[in-house]
């Protein structure tokens, strides 16, 4: 197996029976290797240079770009990215308590040409009411 860890039960990381690591396992131990590229270290890195014979980083050549594409260019899409930079997306409230009537979106979908699949029921015994009984 060359260096590193051989596949032993020692060190062989614990998991559950559906296969999934347990707390305070991990399935990369050595965790990402010495010297091994990170391209976005390498751009924040370049970023913070100047260009030859320019007073100004990229990083400012790359913000002013994007601020006359946003302002002066009026792109809307830009202008959305900034602000989500910015302040960050906004919070959207989730319903989990929300419930659903079935028959109505089946009625929908097929009202909007969609086909639905329906069970073959012919030789089923209808269903009974529990109140029948």
């Amino acid at each position: 197996m060359g260096e590193g860890l051989d596949e032993t039960s020692e060190n062989k990381p614990k998991r559950d029976e559906l296969g999934r690591l347990l707390p305070g396992s991990t399935a990369n131990p050595k965790g990402r290797p010495v010297g091994s590229l990170s391209i976005t270290a390498e751009i924040k890195k370049k970023l913070q240079e100047c260009p030859e014979g320019k007073e100004k980083t990229y990083l400012e050549y790359l913000v002013n770009k994007i601020m006359k594409q946003a302002v002066s260019e009026g792109n809307e899409q830009m202008i959305k990215q900034i602000w989500a930079y910015v302040d960050g997306q906004p919070k959207q409230a989730v319903d989990l308590n929300s419930q659903i009537n079935i028959s109505k979106v089946l009625d929908d979908l097929e009202k909007n040409g969609h086909k639905i699949p329906t069970k073959d029921v012919e030789n089923e015994p209808p269903l009974q009411d529990k109140k029948q009984e």
